[in-house]
């Protein structure tokens, strides 16, 4: 990649992370980045690097890849899910390389043959860490981005990476489709987001009812829904992955 090409793409990354509006907007602005780059998915995600912990996942892949991915369990094989929550993703994986080497064997060799099978042949991968926190980006391609860009490759998709993932938002209440593997993500109701609200702003259950104009029983009613959904064992466990995955804004 010329000078000039890196520099255009830079500057036309900017323009387009820049006029996306809030929420959903911003995602499909990194998609469009991606497809910049010749990406035909992309793949986001946060996490904590200590517990291996996934706060969110999504993806603009495939929807029925993403269900086979799920009902397959491939998430327990995925070797490009677990080197990023340790900091190591690899910046390129090709899937045929890993193929031909003979070391592939089992439900690692599934998981590459379904990608490839979708059109997933290459992945092109960041991951940044603010302490325990981490995110990674990763971005599939049909054709080998090294052959399209050539050795700026690797520079290229470091320097836009990171402004898209300054754009990274967790899905929240637009995301219609979640995906966080393994996690049985559910999303929150508007109740239950406000008195996760409110126990997050120091509020007793009895002012939380008086605030919501509903009775205390019905409040400690919604306090345990939201902890099944968070998957959470106390009502401040519920409160800290819900803010963790971006539905409940402290």
């Amino acid at each position: 990649m010329t000078t000039t090409r890196f520099a255009q793409l830079v500057i036309d990354t900017a323009d387009i992370l820049a006029s996306a509006g809030p929420g959903e907007d911003r995602w499909w602005a990194i998609n469009h980045v991606a497809q910049l780059i010749g990406a035909n998915a992309v793949n986001a995600g946060a996490f904590q690097r200590s517990t291996k912990e996934i706060a969110w996942i999504r993806s603009s892949m495939d929807p029925l890849w993403l269900e086979e991915y799920e009902q397959a369990e491939f998430f327990e094989v995925d070797p490009l899910l677990h080197a990023a929550m340790t900091g190591n993703a690899p910046p390129y994986y090709a899937m045929a390389d890993h193929e031909r080497s003979g070391a592939v064997t089992g439900k690692l060799r599934d998981l590459h043959n379904a990608m490839m099978g979708y059109g997933y042949n290459f992945m092109i991968a960041h991951t940044w860490f603010d302490g325990d926190a981490g995110k990674c980006l990763a971005m599939s391609c049909r054709d080998d981005p090294q052959h399209m860009f050539g050795p700026g490759t690797a520079r290229a998709f470091s320097a836009v990476s990171a402004m898209m993932a300054a754009s990274l938002v967790a899905p929240g209440d637009e995301l219609h489709e979640g995906w966080a593997y393994g996690l049985g993500w559910q999303r929150l109701l508007p109740q239950e987001r406000d008195v996760l609200s409110h126990i997050a702003n120091g509020l007793p259950e009895y002012l939380i009812a008086e605030t919501m104009k509903v009775t205390e029983f019905e409040v400690w009613r919604l306090i345990r829904s939201a902890s099944l959904k968070m998957k959470a064992d106390t009502k401040e466990q519920a409160l800290a992955l819900a803010i963790r995955r971006g539905q409940v804004t402290p």
